[in-house]
């Protein structure tokens, strides 16, 4: 048996163990000097392992940080906007909102244009005649009426449009009185088959109606002041032209005098009607459109 010395075995320990040491501090050296970049994983190191400060500008290459790469209080902070997220789903209808307020009161109509889209009100076709006169989408058509010249047999020879609107008026309280309309004949008429206006007013002259008629083929005994063209738009101005008392057929040229000098002598006297007269002339399968008319700055115009 080999003789065992404590002593000595004490100092082996302590050799081994220094050695030991000596070879892990080594090793531990050389083990720090050798992690590189090739040692670490791509994408294996996170901000977690970094220390605060660890990374500095001068660590980072010009143009290769994305705004992704920063956090939002970095990105606050900067004023830069962010990539627009997704979009969130639709949301539950909201409550409908309160009324709102009334708009402004738009602009007043023309109220001096009166559509009359029926004669059943203060404009007429007498009863006797309605045969002879209709209303159409162009105007108050009459004819066609084979023999006007007949005068004998209403709806048949001629047809009268009454309006009743200044009924009960002084005649003088009329300053305005218009109305257009065109005629056609198979015949040349020379203007005697124009539709006239007559104007009726209280009382009677030799058991006569009193009326005062305009005709446009009398206006101021001077042809050339004529306006009778057939087959043309005629704008006839009763106020501004002449007129006959008691007198239809225009049996007393001498007579025609204008508008206005009647005034002195019926100028008081109401209004009973205003009569626009359709056929009663000369012509063959006459007949006449109108289109509207002027009382008193009120235009009537006429169409269904």
């Amino acid at each position: 048996m080999p003789n065992f010395n404590a002593t000595r075995s004490r100092g082996v320990v302590v050799l081994a163990a220094a050695a030991v040491l000596a070879v892990s501090a080594g090793s531990g050296a050389v083990a720090g000097a050798m992690i590189t970049g090739k040692d670490i994983k791509d994408r294996s190191v996170e901000a977690r392992d970094l220390g605060r400060g660890s990374v500095t500008t001068t660590k980072v290459k010009n143009r290769t940080l994305k705004l992704k790469d920063l956090s939002s209080e970095v990105t606050a902070k900067l004023g830069v906007q962010g990539p627009a997220g997704p979009a969130g789903a639709t949301g539950a209808k909201g409550d409908t909102g309160a009324k709102g307020d009334t708009g402004a009161k738009g602009d007043k109509g023309d109220s001096r244009v009166t559509y009359v889209s029926d004669l059943n009100g203060p404009w007429t076709v007498r009863a006797a005649d309605v045969a002879g006169a209709r209303l159409t989408g162009d105007g108050i058509m009459a004819g066609p009426f084979a023999n006007p010249g007949a005068c004998g047999t209403a709806g048949v020879d001629y047809a009268r449009v009454d309006f009743s609107g200044m009924n009960g008026q002084p005649l003088s309280s009329l300053d305005n009185l218009v109305y257009y309309a065109r005629y056609f004949s198979n015949t040349d008429t020379a203007g005697v088959g124009a539709p006239s206006m007559r104007v009726f007013f209280e009382g009677t002259t030799g058991g006569q109606a009193n009326r005062l008629t305009f005709s446009p083929n009398t206006q101021f005994n001077t042809p050339t002041n004529y306006d009778i063209g057939e087959g043309e738009f005629h704008e006839w101005v009763v106020t501004s032209g002449t007129a006959r008392f008691n007198d239809d057929a225009g049996s007393n040229p001498a007579g025609e005098a204008p508008w206005s000098s009647y005034m002195a002598a019926h100028g008081a006297k109401k209004i009973v009607n205003i009569s626009i007269l359709n056929g009663c002339g000369d012509g063959t399968n006459w007949s006449s459109l109108l289109r509207w008319a002027e009382v008193n700055g009120q235009t009537y115009k006429f169409g269904s």
